[in-house]
């Protein structure tokens, strides 16, 4: 079940990050050159999803390692079950 939930977080986080990058894209696509500041913003915003999408996957796959440690010390150790 722990499987399923970092999933959806994971999934969650890049749907939001894949979705700043697109308006920033797309705003610039559509309308042309946004102003210095929108345009600062835009990719400041999408910069700081994407930062939260690295570090979610780290924090998951900790927690993956966390929740399979007896298993990994083993295969460490060479005494795979």
């Amino acid at each position: 079940m722990t499987a399923g939930i970092r999933k959806t977080i994971f999934i969650v986080a890049l749907l939001i990050c894949i979705a700043c990058w697109a308006y920033t894209f797309g705003t610039l696509a559509l309308f042309g050159r946004p102003s210095v500041g929108r345009w600062t913003a835009m990719v400041t915003v999408s910069a700081i999803a994407t930062e939260v999408v690295l570090w979610t996957g780290a924090i998951l796959l900790g927690w993956s390692a966390f929740a399979n440690r007896r298993r990994l010390w083993a295969r460490i150790r060479g005494k795979a079950q």
